[in-house]
């Protein structure tokens, strides 16, 4: 497909099956994750004190450990369709699931009863705002950044679609590319919600922001990029 390449930025495993979507829809990604998913040791928590689990990265389940099989007895209200499959594959059960961000699952929580909430969640976590639950908060996982391959700054040296799937990323992407001097001005992003514009900054040749929280909304709008992308250079072509 004609245009700009794209370029996936996330961990692994997310990463492979983003690439593959995208090969699905005639694109030739590139794969250069900038973080790697760590586990943290932390606490096991006792279950009888909460009424349920508030989780917003399927990496609490992949990266949880042990610790997890005590929390089996307590409804899950997770994020999106990925982390609730992963934790109906642990055996959990998933009373809610928003598509909003997590503060949208707050009043669905409150509906239903449940005051005090175990809240499992990534080192970078976005905070919450302010409810009549009681929220605790453990960290299970970390996300590690890494340094700008040469295969990442060669790519970004030709005009390039970026997908940034969260704030960290937006952030590290951004000061990599200023670290190597390269010029944002050919560089599009596709961001997966709209609080990763700030971060990001100016100066990017496009910035769109998904519909929706989820994968499939944020393929659409890289693919729009690229078509309007290829639509630019082809009006950049002389006539002959």
């Amino acid at each position: 497909m004609a245009g700009s390449r794209i370029i996936v930025l996330r961990p692994q495993p997310g990463a492979t099956a983003t690439a593959q979507a995208l090969r699905a829809a005639g694109h030739h990604p590139l794969v250069t994750p900038l973080f790697v998913i760590e586990q943290v040791a932390w606490t096991p928590a006792d279950a009888s004190a909460y009424d349920a689990l508030l989780v917003g990265s399927a990496n609490v389940f992949r990266h949880g450990g042990p610790a997890l099989a005590d929390l089996k007895d307590l409804p899950v209200y997770a994020v999106g369709g990925k982390t609730s499959r992963m934790a109906l594959d642990l055996g959990f059960r998933v009373r809610g699931q928003g598509t909003g961000g997590l503060a949208a699952l707050l009043p669905m929580l409150a509906e239903d009863g449940h005051l005090h909430i175990l809240r499992l969640a990534g080192e970078d976590h976005v905070d919450l705002p302010d409810s009549r639950l009681a929220i605790d908060t453990r960290i299970v996982y970390r996300s590690r950044a890494l340094p700008m391959p040469d295969t990442l700054r060669d790519a970004l040296a030709q005009p390039a679609v970026v997908l940034l799937h969260s704030a960290r990323a937006a952030e590290h992407f951004s000061s990599l590319v200023d670290a190597a001097r390269l010029d944002r001005g050919a560089i599009s992003l596709a961001l997966f919600a709209p609080a990763l514009v700030d971060v990001a900054g100016e100066g990017w040749a496009a910035v769109r922001v998904a519909a929706s929280t989820d994968d499939r909304a944020l393929l659409d709008v890289a693919n729009a990029l690229c078509q309007h992308d290829a639509r630019l250079q082809q009006a950049d072509k002389p006539e002959t």
